[in-house]
């Protein structure tokens, strides 16, 4: 990763934690929040079941003034059907006071002229429940003469010697009258229930009321408690979170909806609140890490280009750091490097130089013995003699001394690459002839026992051909050399593209991937076990410089010890 990422992702790390406060406080606020909303709506709710209590408790005293009538006390209905229509007018949304016997059979109904005849009343149950408990209450809703109405009813006697039951019939125009001043929002959904959880009185949309069933979940709710707080929907569909609460005394219910919106606007508005201030956090601490980055990365990078330049030995600069003490640090020690690099590479130079010069006086100094050892030995071998002993004495000497001249002559030949004092004859040759011209010298200079393959096809370079022959004898000599006897060496010449490509493989001991990496190294030898003598080292580093020289590349491999090797040439080739 840059050093920029690395920033962004120390700006993400300090920003991540401040993200999961702000969310867990966001979720904290929610909560209270939807708390404080529902605490609200339980006490509006209570408000109302009160408001409700109150007010029919008010046309129960109204109805219990003339359950004490002294007409009624006495039997004298028409008197008593005066004073409960006097009475009926004094309340707006009474629809008419009624009195009936035991049985259910009307004595008098002020909506009707005194006489006249009703059926039974149509809200049975509160009526039975009256007379079973000899106590007020209030009834359900009913349908009657085109409207829905509800009653208050009280027993007139004492229990179980009742009389009468005297009833107010009310519109439930009264409920919404209790419902209008109470100033709730204008997006709230207010309903007030009978016992039968139909709709006395809603607001605002009045007009599915009174008489239709509340809503599926609010009748759910009421049927788990006689309070409480839940999510649902409205007749119209609408998602609500309602409080709930049913009245002890009447056993009607009061329900208060507010919309989802409604209640989770202030958690949206915290929500939005901290992802804007995230995102403007994150802005800004984005911005800074970026400014950083630039403050740190350039001068890194104008560090990374020297260091580019002291690696390719040009001449070091001090790029300008800025004001990072650690990285003016590394550049002030990159600079102390720079120097150190120079001055080790002009030893380096100093001493390649000093080895160059010793090896050309080296190879000139062997070669005056070397030559007077070669004349003696030619000189023992004219003589003759008939001591076998002493003939292969003499052979013996004969070959070594060809073995010392031919490693005296690549010390030389090194030597003079090194310098650059060779001098290339260059002219169009096949190079199959010259490979070819190479297998067979190295056939007949020595007795080998190891088998041949020769796989070439006609290509022409631009060489020495004298060299080019060297280079191949180079590579035969270190196949033979490290070549058990039986062994195969297989020399090929081909053309790719526009490069000749001669090969010389065997199935020798191989190499490691180390020892390839070095194996063109001056004095870089192969395994020197098992009896095997691996010469100075310099046969593969001529073979290198000699291709160089002819524009071309050499390269060594093997899968391994014990698996051979493979040595590849490639020179340009000419049409």
């Amino acid at each position: 990763m840059r050093l920029r990422s690395h920033l962004f992702a120390l700006v993400g790390g300090a920003l991540l934690p401040m993200m999961l406060f702000g969310a867990a406080a966001t979720a904290f606020f929610a909560h209270h929040e939807r708390d404080v909303v529902r605490r609200l709506a339980m006490d509006r709710t209570r408000a109302l079941v009160t408001a409700l209590d109150t007010e029919l408790a008010g046309h129960l005293t109204a109805l219990r003034t003339l359950a004490v009538s002294r007409s009624l006390e006495a039997g004298d209905l028409t008197a008593f059907y005066d004073e409960a229509r006097r009475a009926q007018q004094t309340h707006p949304y009474w629809r008419g006071v009624r009195l009936a016997l035991p049985s259910g059979q009307h004595v008098l109904d002020t909506e009707l002229p005194l006489g006249a005849a009703r059926g039974p009343p149509p809200d049975r149950d509160s009526f039975a429940q009256v007379l079973r408990t000899g106590q007020p209450i209030l009834g359900d809703l009913f349908f009657e003469d085109g409207a829905y109405r509800f009653a208050v009813r009280l027993p007139v006697g004492g229990n179980p010697d009742v009389a009468y039951i005297l009833s107010a019939v009310i519109d439930p125009a009264a409920v919404l009258a209790l419902l209008s001043p109470q100033r709730l929002e204008a997006d709230w959904v207010v309903a007030v229930l009978d016992r039968n959880q139909r709709v006395v009185a809603r607001l605002p949309r009045n007009e599915l009321a009174p008489g239709r069933l509340a809503s599926a979940s609010l009748r759910n709710a009421l049927a788990r408690a006689p309070e409480g707080w839940f999510r649902g929907r409205t007749l119209e569909g609408a998602e609500v979170y309602s409080a709930f609460m049913r009245s002890p005394q009447t056993g009607w219910a009061v329900s208060i909806g507010m919309p989802v919106a409604a209640v989770q606007a202030g958690v949206l508005r915290s929500f939005w609140l901290l992802a804007l201030g995230f995102a403007a956090a994150a802005a800004v601490s984005v911005a800074v890490a970026a400014a950083l980055a630039r403050r740190v990365s350039e001068p890194m990078s104008a560090l990374a280009s020297a260091a580019g330049a002291i690696e390719r030995g040009e001449q070091f600069a001090p790029p300008a750091l800025g004001r990072v003490a650690e990285v003016e640090a590394v550049g002030r020690a990159l600079e102390r490097a720079a120097r150190a690099v120079a001055e080790r590479e002009e030893a380096l130079r100093a001493a390649h130089h000093a080895k160059d010069e010793f090896l050309a006086m080296l190879g000139h100094e062997l070669r005056n013995p070397l030559g007077a050892l070669a004349a003696a030995v030619e000189v023992l071998r004219l003589t003759g003699s008939e001591d076998e002993h002493q003939r292969k004495t003499v052979a013996l000497l004969g070959r070594q001394v060809q073995h010392m001249t031919r490693l005296v002559d690549d010390l030389l030949d090194v030597s003079r690459v090194a310098r650059g004092k060779i001098t290339l004859s260059m002219r169009r040759l096949d190079l199959a002839e010259v490979a070819q011209h190479a297998v067979a010298a190295c056939r007949a200079g020595r007795r080998l026992e190891h088998r041949f393959e020769v796989e070439t096809s006609p290509v022409f370079v631009q060489g020495d051909e004298a060299r080019l022959e060297q280079v191949f004898a180079n590579l035969l000599s270190n196949a033979v050399k490290y070549t058990p006897h039986g062994g195969k060496i297989t020399v090929r010449v081909r053309r790719e593209g526009d490069e000749a490509v001669a090969q010389v493989v065997d199935t020798g001991m191989g190499f490691t991937p180390e020892l390839a990496a070095r194996a063109f190294d001056l004095f870089v030898q192969g395994d020197q076990s098992h009896g095997r003598s691996g010469g100075l080292g310099i046969g593969l580093t001529l073979v290198k410089r000699l291709v160089e020289l002819h524009g071309g590349s050499v390269r060594a491999e093997s899968e391994g010890l014990g698996r051979g090797a493979k040595f590849t040439v490639r020179l340009p080739a000419l049409p």
